[in-house]
């Protein structure tokens, strides 16, 4: 059995179990959640209220869907896991992923010149499953503050990092978004793996973003008119 096909698999699983759980909860009611939405990083602690909100630092005003963060966005806790990985029904969200944080410039700038498109799936291996492929258009970059403290050692690394285009809503129910890369040649951080991340260096061709958890998100049925 190939990875592919484990992969998708082991995403049909996951979204069966976490829709059931869901399913328990329908008949609870949701308050209302604010029309302000923001992302605080859990990656990095310190720094400016404009670097731990993800949607200032990359002027996102829709919904982000990222990796966990503390319990301090709007929405309460869905089954699928804390912050950052709830949506509400009728509205429009953008993927998120940990930076790609190097020791220098120079390997910086190698992954923005070898970086070809990025892939967002979204529900692998359901009857709903589509892709969204983007080119280098996608990339943000930049360099870590100096007044983070946390992680040790990041304070003014250089980082980049893909942030998907706006997608448009999801019906209510659990949901999984993959990120692929696609590389003209094979790129490493120069410091190993950056927070968040799996792997300190991407090859040649197609892989998947080195995301650590990657887990499912929630959409909530809630009363919203997108903005």
């Amino acid at each position: 059995m190939t990875n592919a096909v484990l992969r998708t698999a082991r995403a049909a699983a996951i979204l069966t179990t976490l829709a059931a759980s869901l399913g328990l909860m329908a008949g609870t009611a949701q308050a209302a959640p604010s029309r302000e939405r923001f992302c605080i990083s859990p990656i990095f602690t310190g720094g400016s209220e404009q670097w731990r909100d993800l949607n200032q630092r990359y002027d996102v005003r829709q919904r982000i869907i990222g990796p966990p963060a503390p319990a301090t966005d709007d929405i309460a806790d869905p089954p699928g896991g804390p912050g950052c990985r709830t949506a509400l029904a009728g509205e429009k969200w953008v993927r998120a992923v940990p930076p790609w944080l190097t020791a220098t410039a120079t390997e910086q700038a190698a992954f923005i010149t070898n970086f070809t498109s990025a892939r967002y799936v979204i529900d692998a291996g359901t009857v709903g499953e589509r892709s969204v492929t983007v080119g280098p258009e996608v990339l943000q970059s930049g360099t870590v503050p100096l007044d983070v403290v946390l992680p040790v050692g990041t304070a003014g690394l250089p980082y980049v990092v893909p942030v998907s285009p706006v997608f448009r809503p999801l019906h209510p129910g659990v949901h999984t978004s993959t990120l692929f890369v696609t590389m003209a040649a094979r790129v490493c951080t120069g410091r190993g793996p950056a927070p968040g991340l799996s792997a300190d260096c991407l090859e040649a061709g197609e892989s998947e973003y080195p995301i650590t958890d990657n887990g499912p998100f929630t959409v909530l049925a809630a009363p919203y008119a997108n903005r």
